[in-house]
């Protein structure tokens, strides 16, 4: 990580911000952020990589659910027709619960291998990368995971957990002889 790279990005978002000084910015993102670590490495991370651009910091999420929920529109799972297959890849993630080459997630959603890679891409911020051949990825806290299976999340995004966790056990079956 080029940490300067950062700092000057961050830097420059700040300078566009109207009237905010650094002290006057950690006292609302302390308030935003409820304590909670999480919210401010996802928050800072964003600012930095440009999602937040062309926000104000009163416009920026007011806690870690908001920023789940704004990062999830940012990543295009609200757009009508819904990206099933984006929907689908990261609901595999959080139902296997361990980490995952994305050869295993082409193999159980079916999907071709650059979907899957395309997607992990996208959603690198919110996986933790371990170096195996192939790598693995799982989500890197809990609270995303949490996040994804609430009621109002599932419903928004029109799946059916039971049914990916039924197309995992099948996957898995499909590699056992029973003779």
């Amino acid at each position: 990580v080029n940490n300067k790279k950062y700092n000057d990005k961050f830097k420059l978002w700040l300078a566009n911000q109207v009237n905010v000084s650094i002290d006057n910015f950690i006292e609302k993102l302390i308030l935003k952020s409820e304590n909670n670590f999480m919210y401010l490495r996802y928050l800072l991370l964003s600012i930095v990589s440009g999602y937040y651009s062309n926000k104000s910091i009163n416009q920026l999420p007011k806690n870690l659910i908001d920023y789940y929920i704004d990062h999830w529109r940012i990543m295009g799972m609200t757009k009508r027709p819904l990206p099933r297959n984006k929907i689908k890849i990261i609901y595999i993630i959080c139902v296997l619960r361990e980490a995952t080459s994305c050869e295993l997630i082409a193999e159980i959603s079916k999907l071709d291998i650059s979907k899957v890679e395309e997607v992990i891409k996208d959603w690198i911020q919110f996986l933790h990368k371990q170096e195996y051949n192939p790598p693995r990825y799982r989500f890197y806290h809990e609270s995303f995971r949490d996040f994804l299976q609430r009621q109002d999340t599932v419903k928004r995004a029109k799946v059916d957990l039971s049914e990916i966790k039924l197309e995992i056990t099948n996957n898995i079956m499909e590699g056992y002889d029973y003779e």
